[in-house]
């Protein structure tokens, strides 16, 4: 009988899997709204060629 000496890896399945580092550290944070509220932010940041998160920072940062 033969015996293997292989790794097994976890998650992705295989060595070297998942995402490669890219050198870009992102933070998170969240922001409560109704629901009708978060509804009308996807459709202006849809509108204007967004995404949620970069809709609501342009907003932040232009508010002065």
């Amino acid at each position: 009988m033969e015996s293997r000496s292989e790794k097994k890896y976890s998650g992705y399945g295989y060595h070297g899997g998942g995402r490669k580092p890219t050198g870009v550290k992102r933070v998170s944070f969240s922001v409560s709204c109704q629901p009708e509220e978060l509804e009308k932010v996807k459709a202006l940041a849809g509108a204007a060629g967004k995404s949620i998160s970069r809709f609501l920072l342009d907003l932040a940062f232009n508010s002065n």
